[in-house]
């Protein structure tokens, strides 16, 4: 492996450190991929989101446009790595049986070689590490092993940076809830002692009254712990409001 192939795998380890957003790695994954890999001219990543492919951070229009056309015609080397989880290489566009199609398309673009390597973490495959190349049979085996060592630390960074998301969607989700509970006791403290009921009495009306006004239980509540902030709660008992 040479010095640049080195010093890119060096730069992606150095993502799993950092404190990235997945669109700025994938832009480095994809910009490392052309200075370490011989005689790749543009290269991308292609992602995996609800059995949907989508390209993200292709380093110049061509890439994106050599991506659409494999996701118009639904055959192409980096289409395949993903589908069947194997390395795909493409040396002669226009000659290649196996992407009819998507042959003809590369070579108008003035593509000839193409290399999509899958990115799988666990046996679950996340998307393909997509290289092109204007020289026919550009991508020699040595450039495979690189191109699939770019892959296996892509892979790792798109895994941590996605369960990052999850966990943090997570932690969201458990501090609303969390703060919706206490907007709920609130409440029921508050009609507790406004209306001298139980707890389960006080959370019915809460309840039923969300039903009524068609509102989330939150709301509601809400509504009645900034109705009694700074009122007499007996006060307001004669009224009748919940």
């Amino acid at each position: 492996m040479d010095r640049d192939s080195m010093k890119g795998l060096e730069e992606i380890h150095n993502l799993l450190l950092a404190e990235e957003d997945l669109g700025s790695t994938l832009r480095v994954v994809a910009e490392v991929a052309v200075q370490a890999v011989s005689g790749c001219d543009c290269a991308g990543v292609t992602l995996v989101e609800n059995d949907e492919v989508q390209s993200t951070a292709c380093t110049d229009q061509l890439c994106a446009e050599i991506d659409r056309d494999q996701y118009i015609t639904g055959e192409g080397p980096c289409v395949d790595a993903i589908r069947h989880n194997s390395v795909m290489r493409l040396g002669r566009a226009a000659r290649d049986e196996r992407w009819p199609r998507f042959g003809p398309l590369a070579e108008r673009h003035g593509v000839e070689s193409v290399l999509g390597t899958p990115l799988e973490v666990r046996g679950r495959i996340m998307g393909a590490l997509n290289l092109y190349s204007r020289r026919p049979d550009a991508f020699l085996d040595e450039d495979v092993e690189v191109a699939a060592l770019l892959a296996t630390h892509a892979a790792v960074v798109l895994a941590n940076a996605r369960a990052f998301e999850s966990a943090s969607e997570k932690t969201d989700h458990l501090a609303k809830a969390l703060e919706s509970r206490g907007v709920i006791e609130r409440a029921k403290g508050i009609l507790m002692e406004r209306e001298k009921c139980s707890a389960d009495d006080a959370f019915q009306m809460l309840v039923r009254a969300s039903q009524t006004l068609n509102r989330k239980l939150r709301l509601v509540a809400e509504e009645v712990a900034d109705d009694a902030q700074g009122s007499d709660p007996s006060a307001q008992a004669g009224q009748g409001k919940l």
